[in-house]
């Protein structure tokens, strides 16, 4: 059984290092915000023991930047205008070379830019 390219259901907001959510975004883009269903090791990736690491699945070429970029992005917004901001803590492609290639950023809560509101959206 083959995987399903994924759903780009959600608008996402994406800043570029040395921007902050008060500029207009760098990017916005169609991605689908997932936990759960996949099954990948996160060793190595930084985050808090009491957050879980989020799969933000975007289409193949995405210009999505992870820590090992040379301009990583700043945050994301997901989804856009929620407030609910993240910051990328990894990124690679998914299924490279098949029909259903999917870019996958994995993605740590953050209130560096703000407090997420109440209840969250």
């Amino acid at each position: 059984m083959s995987f399903a390219t994924p759903t780009f259901n959600l608008d996402i907001n994406i800043w570029r290092a040395g921007l902050t959510p008060v500029s207009p975004p760098s990017l916005t883009v169609r991605g689908n915000l997932a936990l759960g269903r996949r099954t990948a090791s996160y060793q190595g990736v930084i985050s808090s023991p009491n957050e879980p690491i989020m799969s933000l699945l975007l289409p193949p070429g995405t210009d999505i930047r992870g820590p090992m970029c040379a301009n990583p992005d700043a945050c994301v917004e997901a989804p856009a205008g929620t407030g609910r901001y993240y910051t990328v803590v990894g990124l690679d492609d998914s299924g490279k070379g098949f029909p259903n290639e999917h870019r996958v950023a994995l993605l740590a809560w953050t209130d560096s830019f703000g407090a997420w509101p109440v209840p969250v959206p």
